[in-house]
């Protein structure tokens, strides 16, 4: 734990002063936190022109008056106690002090060094790299430069706003849901689809799943996972490419238009798989954010994939059903610990890195609350990649089988992954082909 008092930061290097503001820099950089948290003060009758264009800052009004002017648009806005504004879409702007000295407690990420002051734009510059860099400073860097940086060396957890948006160009690229749903998509990050398919089409796809698990030649698959501790089958990966039925279902109207409007443009597969939880031993999936892995152990450069879960069989409170934090898209939580090489031999079983936090889960949860997707088979879950999400084991004599299908936009195709990280197997994340999904209507679903 950090505790420090701001009046230790007086007189400091920490406290820096200039004719129109003085800042006392109480946490920074070196800190770990993944945010700078300053005390500031705006001096009386003062006018100081900030445009940060390579940090998103926070301001939270304590005591005295001020006005902050946005340039593009010239509106005011009155400041005092109480006030908060946030410049997050790294706003340019006028600040000016009033009658009374105006007090401020600021956050910015990526956080500041404590040297910054405003260029001649009203700009703090970031950090130059410089040479001959430890793996610790190299993480301090790709932090900067990375939105999402997570499981870096300082070992610290972080919440960081997520810079992306959730639903993409207004949703106009396509036409599935109603602004209502998609209201409700960007708000919760997530939306149950009920009745999409019908019994017939659930029959074949439910049979299939159980025919590919069951089958020695995909059991043997490096695609075949098995739960911890047995040789039950817990997911299988790429079965829209080892099933011809599973490989329409992923190209099915239903599915990929949804995926379409959501994210802005065309589609691939960037992974697919059916998971099961057997009735009484199926094993519980912890707590996770989709895009902290594929960001780090992928290189998933922006939040614009989506998951969709189709129901195969009827998901009740007791059988261990999605579970998922609303709201929680929005903030990205940065991870402890780095990550071993060949990790996903270990984390499809169990995963132990890429977890958040206990305390940044709490603060999650209080905020949005858990909701535990409880539906009919045939029904669909779409759920945005960084929604918080996970399950509990099936301990009812109920199983459970899901099919997922991820759809990453096709402008948002795979880079290196972080921190020189060898790229997963293609089963688990696409490289080889990211030509978009072509849809095929209900009729041509099941053959």
């Amino acid at each position: 734990m950090i505790v420090k008092n701001v009046n230790d930061v007086i007189g400091t290097k920490d406290e820096i002063k200039t004719e129109n503001w003085l800042s006392r820099r109480v946490l920074l950089k070196q800190d770990g936190m993944g945010f700078s948290f300053h005390e500031t003060v705006i001096f009386p009758g003062t006018e100081t022109h900030i445009h940060y264009r390579n940090h998103l800052e926070a301001v939270w009004c304590i005591e005295g008056d001020g006005e902050v002017e946005t340039i593009a648009d010239g509106k005011k806005y009155a400041l005092g106690p109480g006030v908060v504004y946030a410049l997050n879409e790294n706003d340019d702007h006028w600040l000016r002090g009033g009658k009374k000295p105006l007090r401020v407690i600021c956050v910015f990420n990526p956080p500041l060094t404590g040297k910054e002051v405003h260029d001649a734009d009203g700009v703090y510059p970031i950090e130059q790299p410089q040479a001959a860099l430890d793996a610790k400073e190299c993480d301090m860097i790709i932090s900067v430069s990375d939105l999402y940086a997570s499981r870096t060396t300082d070992g610290t957890s972080a919440i960081i706003a997520r810079q992306d948006p959730v639903v993409y160009d207004g949703g106009r690229y396509a036409d599935a849901l109603t602004k209502a749903q998609l209201a409700s998509y960007e708000r919760d990050g997530f939306i149950l689809l009920e009745n999409v398919f019908d019994d017939v089409e659930v029959e074949a796809l439910l049979d299939e799943v159980r025919r590919m698990s069951a089958a020695p030649d995909i059991v043997a698959r490096d695609e075949a996972i098995t739960e911890p501790g047995s040789n039950a089958v817990r997911s299988i990966f790429r079965v829209h490419e080892l099933s011809q039925t599973l490989g329409r279902l992923a190209r099915d109207a239903r599915l990929i238009e949804v995926a379409r409007q959501i994210l802005g443009s065309e589609v691939y597969m960037h992974q697919s798989r059916a998971n099961m939880k057997p009735g009484f031993k199926g094993k519980e999936f912890y707590w996770h954010s989709d895009f902290e892995t594929w960001h780090t152990e992928d290189g998933m450069p922006a939040m614009r994939a989506l998951s969709c879960s189709v129901l195969l069989t009827d998901n009740n409170a007791c059988n261990g059903p999605l579970m998922l934090i609303p709201g929680s898209q929005q903030q990205f939580i940065a991870c402890q610990g780095r990550t071993p090489e060949n990790h996903y031999k270990q984390s499809l079983k169990k995963q132990e890195y890429g977890v958040p936090d206990p305390v940044s889960l709490n603060l999650l949860a209080e905020q949005g609350g858990i909701r535990a997707v409880t539906a009919k088979a045939g029904s669909v879950v779409f759920f945005d990649c960084n929604t918080m999400h996970g399950s509990n084991g099936n301990i009812s004599p109920w199983p459970r089988a899901n099919v997922f299908m991820v759809y990453n936009s096709v402008e948002n195709t795979l880079e290196p992954p972080k921190h020189g990280l060898a790229p997963r197997p293609e089963y688990i994340a696409a490289r080889r082909n990211f030509a978009a999904l072509a849809p095929i209507e209900k009729a041509a679903m099941v053959a």
